[in-house]
């Protein structure tokens, strides 16, 4: 069977990391509103949930970014 990792190409795993970076930006500021806003216990457990999910989305498009630098440009040899 093939690998799809080994399909991937450079462009399709910077978009996909750009839209996890988006992605934990936008967790981040969900979660900065959700301690703006805590009364309660259960707000505070759901921000520090929020932000974890955030630094999870961060972690995943900063791993895809530098995977897709390290990757060599493989090219088909001309006949």
């Amino acid at each position: 069977m093939t690998n799809p990792e080994d399909h991937k190409s450079e462009a399709g795993s910077t978009s996909t990391a750009v839209v996890y970076l988006c992605g934990a930006i936008i967790v981040l500021m969900f979660s900065v509103l959700t301690f703006g806003n805590a009364s309660e216990w259960f707000n505070y457990v759901s921000g520090v949930i929020f932000i974890a999910l955030a630094a999870t989305l961060a972690h995943q498009g900063i791993r895809l970014l530098a995977a897709g630098r390290r990757t060599p440009d493989v090219r088909t040899p001309e006949r």
